[in-house]
């Protein structure tokens, strides 16, 4: 192949050569045309040449294309096979038996059928016949299955039947008890009221179901009184489901017995946000002879915490209405609950998640809920059985059912004290002291000058200040002046928030001809103050809701023994010794049983 091609352009060359020389001759040489027209001979010969050598190749190719054709579809075929074996290999290797897929009885059950009958070594053989032996059961069940539903049909009709007795039933209760209203009334069977709030019940979301359930049975079964009433409108609770109570954004309104309460909140996110739901749980707890404390329990669906608020009812038999008026700032919502239990305020919601809450209604993180929608103390979340606000939180019924004694028990305490405080500082502010208040003391003889409420601020510059530094901008501050002759004592009573519970705290500051003595420069006064302070104990022996009053008459005691003692006075009292120890002390103990004053 190589050689013909050197062939054709060698002959091709001599071709052009020999052209080149006819073109400059007139007349050309029979030589160069001769070797023109064999040199156009010999590639006429290598175009013949090429053209069978193509032919040649075209069908060689053609052949080998055909053999490839043939080879490709053998593999193709092949890979298909392949594939199809697989695919049926794989359904081999997941094939299962329908049988796999039925709850069979128990091989245990099936074998104690077999009794003394050993089942076949065969494992195939040994299935085949517990199917069949379970086709057996399934019959008989199919059998008793059929009988049972018969059963059943003939149930059903008679169950409608009773239903239909049954439905026509309520109607004729509802006439029978609105005809024997009078009835009710007057053997105090209050049936119609029991349905009403057995109903109303069934609409309280859980945190007031879980209190009205707990102080219910606990107030039934011991018979103390104590009334559980539930208030609102029904209707609007049936519309509000648990889920999207929070999310429901109208108005509501909490109506009670006697009186009907409308939240004053006016901004449309305060409305949204401190929502309460339209049901409450009213708990009247009796306290005294015509003394009653109602709580009213309320929840806010969006803070999910529930709030409380008090007010007391007093009739006109009572002993307490001749006393003083309940319209002062201790008969209040917030003073009557306030420390009930230890350091519970009442001020911040106890709720974690409020901050967040109310950021995104575009409230402050500061707002406070409302006084109209009462405080959300500790002591109500717990007697809720709310112990935490996560979602998965549970409410806790035995921490209610424990709180529930200590909750009727803390308000009743708590009632008569803060009555019991209002009538001595009515009194006291005549300069006078009440008789219940009495204690175990000869003729006093130092009268009370002056009674009144003092701010923190103006006491600047009176006391000491390391002296007022114990004091909580909480406490109630009071200036008692005592006098007997030329001597006056000014004392500074401190009241908690817990009182009685928690004593008065007394500071003085004795005026006297001899100057100004206080604990600091004065042994006598520190001594005084250590008995109204150290060893007030003494004076909760004989009941607690006196206390002020005692320590009020302890004082007008110890300033008499003070001004006989020291000489500023004629001394009148018995003392076995006048003064005792390093500091001088003079007996500020008074011994009823011997009528006469010792030391400590």
């Amino acid at each position: 192949m190589v050689d013909a091609c050197l062939q054709y352009k060698k002959t091709c060359s001599l071709l052009h050569e020999s052209l080149n020389k006819l073109q400059g001759l007139d007349e050309p040489s029979q030589e160069v045309v001769e070797n023109c027209m064999q040199y156009f001979a010999q590639l006429k010969k290598f175009n013949c040449k090429a053209q069978q050598q193509c032919r040649r190749v075209r069908d060689n190719t053609r052949q080998l294309k055909k053999k490839l054709d043939s080879t490709d579809l053998i593999l193709k075929n092949l890979q298909f096979e392949e594939i199809y074996l697989q695919r049926e290999i794989t359904k081999c290797l997941q094939y299962k038996s329908v049988d796999e897929e039925l709850s069979l009885i128990q091989e245990s059950e099936y074998l104690i059928s077999l009794g003394d009958e050993k089942p076949p070594p065969d494992q195939h053989e040994h299935m085949l016949q517990r199917l069949k032996w379970e086709l057996e059961q399934r019959k008989a069940m199919r059998v008793d299955q059929e009988r049972w539903e018969k059963s059943k049909v003939s149930l059903e009709e008679e169950i409608a039947g009773l239903k239909g007795y049954l439905a026509s039933l309520p109607p004729q209760l509802e006439e029978m008890l609105a005809t024997t209203a009078q009835v009710q009334d007057y053997l105090g069977m209050k049936l119609v009221h029991k349905k009403t709030q057995a109903e109303m019940a069934a609409w309280l979301p859980p945190q007031l179901y879980n209190i009205y359930s707990q102080v219910t049975g606990y107030t039934e079964y011991l018979k103390l009184g104590t009334t559980v009433t539930i208030n609102g409108d029904l209707e609007i609770a049936k519309n509000l489901s648990t889920d999207d109570a929070s999310d429901v954004d109208e108005v509501v309104e909490i109506e009670t017995k006697h009186s009907k309460r409308r939240s004053a909140v006016n901004d449309p996110g305060k409305k949204k946000v401190f929502k309460a739901h339209p049901l409450t749980v009213e708990v009247i707890v009796p306290c005294d002879d015509g003394v009653h404390a109602k709580v009213l329990f309320s929840y806010l669906t969006k803070l999910k915490v529930v709030t409380v608020s008090i007010s007391l009812m007093i009739t006109t038999a009572s002993p307490w209405r001749d006393k003083f008026s309940v319209g002062t700032d201790y008969m209040s919502s917030k003073e009557l609950l306030c420390a009930l239990w230890s350091e519970d305020y009442g001020d911040e919601c106890p709720n974690p998640d409020t901050p967040s809450i109310l950021n995104k209604n575009s409230l402050p993180s500061k707002t406070k809920i409302p006084n109209s929608l009462g405080r959300p103390f500790l002591w109500a979340q717990r007697l809720a059985g709310i112990t935490g606000w996560s979602s998965d939180a549970k409410l806790d019924v035995a921490t209610s059912r424990e709180t529930v004694p200590h909750f009727l028990e803390a308000i009743k305490q708590r009632c008569l004290a803060r009555l019991a405080l209002k009538y001595q500082l009515r009194n006291l502010t005549t300069n006078q002291t009440v008789k219940e208040g009495s204690i175990s003391q000869p003729t006093l003889l130092t009268e009370i000058g002056s009674w009144k409420e003092v701010q923190l601020d103006s006491l600047s510059g009176s006391y000491p200040e390391r002296t007022l530094k114990h004091i909580s901008d909480k406490d109630t501050l009071y200036e008692l002046v005592v006098k007997r002759g030329k001597t006056s004592c000014k004392s500074l009573l401190t009241l908690s928030l817990d009182y009685p519970v928690t004593p008065p705290f007394t500071l003085l500051q004795v005026e006297s001809p001899a100057g100004t003595a206080t604990s600091h420069n004065d042994n006598n006064v520190r001594a005084i103050e250590e008995e109204l302070n150290v060893h007030i104990d003494e004076l909760y022996e004989k009941g607690v809701e006196y206390v002020l009053t005692k320590v009020v008459c302890k004082l007008c005691m110890c300033l008499d023994v003070y001004v006989e003692g020291m000489g500023l006075e004629p001394q009148i009292k018995f003392f076995i010794n006048k003064f005792k120890g390093p500091d001088n002390v003079l007996p500020y103990v008074f011994n009823s049983d011997k009528q006469y004053f010792q030391h400590r």
